[in-house]
């Protein structure tokens, strides 16, 4: 794992722009190695070459146009990771908010990593309800792979437990990495208003 990429996200995560400053360092430093031995980090995959009903509609058509296959995915790290967030927050407030951050900077590092077998002629991980997408579309992703053998159930609001699980979806047979450049969302997207973007440089 790049230790320096993993910083820079939680950072973007906690709304820096680049450098955090020496507080904001120190309680990373403090936080992220309870965050990692607290995460079971666990991911339920299924590939599919004719697209599923529910990508049949923008803006997933316009995301997948060119691909061969699609893989769908949900990640989790575990209920004990949001159990820990609670603890450090009732303690610190400030700390509570950075372990948060570096919670959410873990899963994406690590379901990058999950999805380098995948080859190099693949998207980036795409998730209901980024670019205007529907969010509930998440539970037709769960309910494909399986979601709930490892551990991950939806509740009737939407909402996802294990709170740090994500649920998406990656094109095969053509490549596109995160930039402004390429987002669906354009003049939209909130980060770009606030001079700030949603990944790691």
């Amino acid at each position: 794992m790049n230790y320096s990429d993993l910083n820079a996200l939680i950072l973007t995560y906690l709304g820096f722009h680049g450098m955090g400053n020496g507080e904001t360092e120190v309680l990373i430093s403090e936080v992220l190695p309870r965050i990692e031995q607290a995460a079971r980090f666990r991911r339920s995959e299924g590939r599919f070459t004719a697209l599923p009903l529910f990508l049949q509609k923008e803006p997933y058509l316009s995301f997948l146009s060119g691909c061969s296959s699609v893989v769908l995915e949900a990640v989790t790290l575990g209920g004990e990771v949001d159990l820990l967030i609670r603890r450090i927050s009732k303690e610190d407030m400030a700390a509570g908010v950075v372990a948060d951050a570096c919670a959410s900077a873990l899963l994406e590092t690590l379901a990058d990593e999950a999805e380098e077998p995948l080859g190099k002629e693949r998207t980036y991980r795409f998730c209901p309800g980024y670019g205007g997408s529907d969010i509930s579309d998440v539970k037709y992703i769960l309910e494909a792979v399986r979601g709930d053998r490892i551990g991950i159930t939806m509740q009737q609001s939407g909402l996802m437990l294990p709170q740090k699980t994500m649920a998406g979806f990656v094109g095969i047979g053509k490549t596109a990495q995160k930039s402004c450049a390429g987002c669906i969302l354009g003049e939209h997207c909130a980060y770009r208003k606030e001079g700030r973007v949603c990944y790691a440089k």
